[in-house]
């Protein structure tokens, strides 16, 4: 059995100017209200461009991985948002058939 990795983006477009969705990504009040962390996770701002780009190192247990929020302005006045949480270690099923067979011998 073996694990693989993988990563998980979300994208949307919200009904807002980018600058207010980095306020509600930065200002920890707003954020606390929907962007809510695990309490067994620590984060780690790793990158920042003001009203287009936050980079977080997440860490879980003993894994790590890497959350980066993208915002791009959006023709129809709202912001593109793009979510990518990668690497994530995906655990493979104890059923599955990717391991070679186990042979059996009659004694």
């Amino acid at each position: 059995m073996s694990d693989a990795e993988s990563e998980l983006v979300f994208e949307t477009v919200l009904d807002a100017p980018p600058e207010k969705i980095w306020r509600a990504l930065t200002i920890p009040e707003y954020r606390d209200r929907w962007l809510r962390k695990p309490d067994d996770v620590s984060l780690c701002l790793e990158a920042v461009s003001v009203n287009s780009l936050l980079t977080y190192r997440w860490k879980e247990r003993d894994e790590e991985s890497l959350v980066t929020i993208e915002l791009t302005p959006h023709e129809n006045g709202g912001t593109g948002f793009r979510l990518t949480h990668a690497p994530l270690v995906i655990p493979a099923a104890a059923n599955s058939n990717d391991v070679a067979p186990t042979m059996l011998r009659a004694a």
